[in-house]
């Protein structure tokens, strides 16, 4: 039986989540905001319903630059502290995934390594898919797309597709394990 103090405030955290989450574009039901969580730039964020952003060891940073950048946080998402997502184009997290503790994600190199360093190169999508878990530290890189149940160990470097149900480590990564059906 929940007593009308307890039921208050969980009305209360809901509402200041809200709150905290104010720049995004779409906020699912029942959002999870602990900590500090940065929301800046141009672009949209999207969040689905239980999405869970764990601040508390350091600040977690989302940041659609452009008018036209897109980051979609699917339904029960989890990011730990210091992650930080930055997208020119787009980032689609999958629903169920984890991000570990400053795992960085971003869709863009921000400049080439060759050339002119002032000139931006084209942005990749990024996608990583249903129930994938991401270790900390891990950097996942332009045109990354981790299949559906893949795990990336900690420290990861990714600039690749994974297939479904492999785990990953190293940089640059290699497969340490693959799912066995049956």
């Amino acid at each position: 039986m929940t007593t009308p103090h307890r039921s208050l405030s969980r009305e209360l955290e809901g509402l200041w989540a809200r709150w905290r989450l104010r720049r995004c574009q779409r906020i699912g039901a029942a959002p999870t905001v602990l900590g500090r969580v940065w929301i800046h730039g141009d672009g949209q964020v999207q969040l689905g319903d239980r999405v869970v952003l764990d601040g508390r060891l350091a600040p977690i940073e989302l940041h659609a630059m452009a008018a036209d950048s897109l980051i979609v946080l699917g339904d029960d998402v989890a990011v730990e502290g210091g992650a930080s997502l930055e997208a020119l184009q787009s980032i689609r997290v999958g629903p169920g995934a984890r991000l570990g503790a400053f795992c960085k994600v971003m869709d863009n190199q921000h400049h080439p390594l060759r050339g002119n360093r002032h000139e931006r190169p084209p942005s990749v999508p990024l996608v990583i898919e249903a129930g994938v878990t991401v270790g900390s530290r891990a950097i996942l890189l332009p045109g990354t797309q981790l299949q559906k149940g893949c795990s990336v160990a900690p420290g990861t470097v990714i600039s690749r597709r994974i297939p479904a149900g492999v785990t990953v480590g190293g940089a640059p990564a290699r497969v340490l394990r693959r799912e066995v059906a049956g």
